[in-house]
């Protein structure tokens, strides 16, 4: 099983945005195909600003075939946001490419909104940006 590991970090206007992937392509999706993701959240992103609680988010996205467990913790002394999309892999590897990106789409929307829903921030726009990450995974052609 071949892993992939990448950096990119999406820069936004007060706030940075970084997503890592680790990925196997066992799972029927090519790590060249996901690059649209990232590139489409990249876009998405620039220039927006949610409040000063949150100065920098890093994911974590995992499409891999191993039982993790999701990692997520705030530091707010720093204002640093970290959390773990861990994308169910026997489910995207057992459907046909279309089911697969929606899959991913999907879980990318929900993870993200489940996990920010246990989190209170003094002053950062939850719904803001759970708002612009479902209108910008959604709208990424890949």
């Amino acid at each position: 099983m071949e892993a992939i590991f990448l950096l990119v970090i999406l820069n936004c206007n007060d706030m940075d945005f970084w997503m890592t992937i680790e990925w196997d392509e066992q799972c029927g999706l090519l790590i060249s195909k996901v690059f649209a993701i990232l590139d489409g959240l990249k876009a998405g992103f620039k220039q927006k600003n949610y409040g000063e609680s949150i100065s920098q988010i890093n994911v974590v996205m995992t499409c891999m075939g191993r039982d993790l467990k999701q990692r997520k913790r705030f530091k707010k002394s720093e204002g640093v946001f970290e959390y773990d999309i861990l994308l169910d892999y026997y489910l995207i590897k057992s459907v046909e490419l279309d089911e697969k990106k929606a899959i991913v789409r999907k879980q990318i929307i929900e993870i993200t909104a489940k996990t920010f829903s246990t989190y209170k921030f003094e002053d950062f726009d939850k719904a803001a940006f759970l708002a612009d990450m479902k209108g910008i995974v959604n709208a990424i052609e890949w």
